[in-house]
């Protein structure tokens, strides 16, 4: 496991560095995609574990923005490099190769819910946060009134 966790914050880490992260903040990235990988491998390994390792990793990358002062995706895009179903795509596309399409389709469907499960994870924390500290229903008035297009924008 400790290897595991080492593999994770390397692996985080470089992905960081790869995503232009400022140097400054690769360190709580990386932290973020160990605690992930840490909650993902201590639940067993199934889709349940990506959404609560997601949701970890949410609630880490929203505590570090408001520490450190930057957007939530510097922390959280990082984060969640070691769920990412990698494996499980390469799975799909060998079977697709290899002319097994109940296989395809039944690691294909696991790996887009894997990856759903991510996104709805991080979203599920990232999401009303964002809301409650832009205002609550106050914002999502405003949001609901603004202007799309310049032509519908009142003439000054």
């Amino acid at each position: 496991m400790l290897i595991e966790l080492i593999v994770a914050f390397i692996a985080t880490l470089a992905f960081a560095v790869v995503f232009n992260v400022p140097v400054r903040y690769l360190l709580p990235g990386a932290l973020a995609g160990t605690i992930g990988w840490l909650i993902f491998r201590s639940l067993g390994g199934a889709n349940t574990a990506v959404f609560v390792a997601s949701l970890g990793i949410g609630l880490l990358a929203e505590g570090g923005a408001r520490m450190f002062r930057v957007p939530v995706l510097v922390i959280a895009v990082p984060g969640i490099i070691p769920l990412v179903p990698g494996v499980g795509a390469y799975s799909t596309m060998l079977a697709l190769i290899k002319g097994d399409f109940i296989g395809a389709l039944t690691k294909g469907t696991e790996t887009l819910f894997a990856a759903g499960a991510i996104a709805v994870g991080v979203a599920l924390v990232t999401v009303p946060l964002r809301l409650v500290r832009k205002g609550g229903e106050r914002h999502l008035r405003k949001i609901a009134h603004t202007c799309i297009t310049s032509i519908d924008s009142p003439k000054r």
